[in-house]
């Protein structure tokens, strides 16, 4: 450091009890002041329960710390070599003590000039714990000399660091005093809004503010309450727990002006955001810059008090930089379950009744999306007409047929007569949708078994009823679609594909954008002769499937939406196969990844 340079701070970040989310604020901090420019080193000092270096572990070539001595090894190395030179008259091996060389890692990061530097607890290795609860702390102050070193190692560390930062154990302890007492330039104190916190904390900032005066009392410690993990329901017990902690540490920012103290009680709190409470991920990569009453806008907030308003908020980082890292922090996250499904609605009608028809279309695209099938829609030039409408007839849930006074008087459609007779014969529920002019009489007997509605289109009220009934339909009937990360069939038929000379195998070709014809097989080095019984997912109605082998092989076709596991029993009970369609590598990739 030159002559006329600034010395570094050292700031002790404390909190009475656990659960604050003290060091996350540590390493927050850090990194909002590296990204500005400043060298900084930060400190694991709560020995009991070290954790802050899973914050910066994707930045550690060493991630659990199992070969990476820390700060409980300097001060066993320091005391061990101190008994050691008792005896001797020559103090140079103390120079070796005055720097942390050796027991600091630095942050492995592509952010350019942005450089931290971590002092982790100590090894993670069995021997860790018998280290620190070994350790005698009273002889090495009384006997070895402990204060005069580590005012020495500040005084050190201030030259080589702009800001050296310390993560404290809670409570009252021999390792806490040094962080409040004896080593900060500024305390961060941490605390919840529940009364124990809150006095506990302000007991412990009032005995180290206290004892660090000078003889004319003059303050040598600046104090920073920090209130964490603020929920904003319960408005009135909240502001009258704020008031609390405000009498509470009042006098600590009275070196602040009166406006500047309103601004500041306003500005020092860390709302408690509950996907920060699962993993140790950093605000400064996981939220948006700029976006009030975030982590990261409390963390800035704080810095900037901290620097005496020279750095106000995290420095350049582009966003492609941003979702770098925070896919370093989460990289095996599994996808969300998706919600279950609705399924689909099919509609069959006569082209006579497509007015009709259209106004229920449209009313099923405003109030419940993404759950109808329509034969219109569905077809583009080209298309195969069988294929495509018979893939979206074993996809649907619920079959809507469509009678109306046009269907009636028409000469009929041999297609659309076809087509019902496979609806009623496909065990699905079929509704019959009556229009105005069309008594229940006037339907064919095969439709007459099912249960079905009148509709007089001419009333907006009565087709909004309608879909309302079909909505409660399908969300009783609903199942998880195939995508789902708890499928019922892995795993519940060995795993393997091939076995006893038989392969199951299957083909993807899309039939829509949505929808995809799946060619399963089963054949062998031998033909089959026994039938073949495949067990697809459950979403599926039927769900398994009986096939007879033809020239040897079995084979089943059906439409799926997305992916999923299946089986498949041959030869009797004697052969079992499994195959999940997600590991299809021929497949399209929507279809797998679905």
């Amino acid at each position: 450091m030159s002559e006329n340079a600034k010395p570094g701070r050292v700031v002790t970040f404390y909190s009475y009890k656990g659960g604050t989310g003290r060091s996350m604020a540590v390493a927050n901090a850090a990194w909002i002041l590296a990204t500005n420019g400043k060298r900084v080193l930060v400190i694991d000092w709560d020995l009991e329960a070290p954790g802050l270096h899973r914050y910066f572990h994707p930045f550690l070539e060493d991630k659990e710390l199992s070969d990476s001595p820390g700060l409980i090894d300097y001060f066993v190395d320091f005391a061990t070599e101190a008994r050691i030179a008792a005896q001797a008259t020559s103090k140079d091996w103390q120079e070796r003590y005055l720097d942390l060389l050796g027991y600091v890692r630095t942050l492995e990061t592509t952010f350019g000039e942005v450089s931290i530097d971590f002092v982790p607890a100590g090894k993670q290795s069995a021997a860790y714990a018998v280290r620190v609860n070994t350790f005698d702390w009273q002889e090495f102050y009384t006997k070895l000399g402990g204060g005069v070193l580590l005012e020495a190692l500040k005084g050190r560390l201030r030259q080589q660091y702009d800001f050296i930062l310390i993560d404290s154990r809670t409570g009252i302890s021999d390792t806490s005093s040094i962080c409040t007492v004896q080593m900060p330039d500024d305390l961060v104190v941490c605390y919840t809004l529940n009364r124990q916190s809150v006095r506990g904390a302000a007991a412990v900032a009032r005995s180290a503010f206290e004892q660090r005066r000078k003889p004319d009392t003059e303050p040598t410690l600046r104090v920073w309450p920090l209130a964490t993990r603020i929920e904003l329901a319960e408005k009135d017990r909240l502001e009258e727990a704020r008031q609390v902690a405000r009498a509470e540490f009042e006098m600590f920012v009275m070196h602040l002006n009166r406006k500047d103290r309103e601004y500041y009680w306003g500005r020092a709190e860390v709302l408690y955001q509950p996907y920060f409470a699962y993993e140790e991920v950093l605000s400064v990569f996981a939220d948006k810059r700029h976006q009030t009453n975030s982590m990261l806008a409390a963390f800035e907030s704080l810095v900037s008090y901290l620097t005496d308003d020279e750095v106000r908020e995290l420095g350049p980082m582009s966003e492609e930089q941003r979702q770098s890292v925070l896919r370093l922090y989460v990289p095996d996250r599994p996808p969300a379950p998706k919600s279950p499904t609705l399924g689909k609605v099919f509609i069959n009608y006569h082209g006579h009744d497509a007015p009709a028809v259209e106004r229920l279309v449209e009313a099923f695209d405003r109030l419940l999306p993404d759950v109808l099938l329509w034969q219109k829609r569905l077809l583009r030039l080209g298309d195969n007409i069988e294929k495509v409408l018979g893939a979206a007839r074993e996809s649907a849930s619920i079959f809507l047929v469509i009678y109306g006074p046009g269907r009636l008087k028409a000469t009929p459609n041999a297609y659309v007569e076809r087509e019902l007779m496979q609806i009623v014969q496909s065990g699905k529920p079929v509704i019959p949708v009556i229009l105005s002019g069309v008594t229940w009489n006037s339907l064919p007997d095969e439709l007459r078994q099912f249960s079905g509605t009148f509709i007089d289109m001419n009333y907006d009220n009565q087709i909004e009823n309608f879909i309302h009934q079909i909505s409660e339909l399908l969300r009783d009937t609903a199942v998880p679609v195939a995508t789902q990360i708890d499928d019922p069939q892995k795993g519940q038929w060995g795993g393997k594909s091939s076995r006893n000379g038989r392969t199951l195998s299957a083909t993807v070709e899309p039939i829509t954008d949505d929808w995809f014809e799946v060619t399963l097989r089963v054949q062998g080095s031998t033909p089959l002769t026994d039938p073949v019984t495949f067990y697809i997912h459950p979403s599926f109605s039927p769900s398994e499937y009986t096939v007879h082998p033809v020239d040897g092989a079995a084979i089943l076709q059906i439409g799926a939406w997305g992916a999923f596991t299946l089986g498949a029993v041959a030869d009797g009970g004697r052969t079992v196969l499994e195959l999940d369609l997600a590991e299809l590598s021929t497949a399209p990739q929507k279809f797998r990844e679905r």
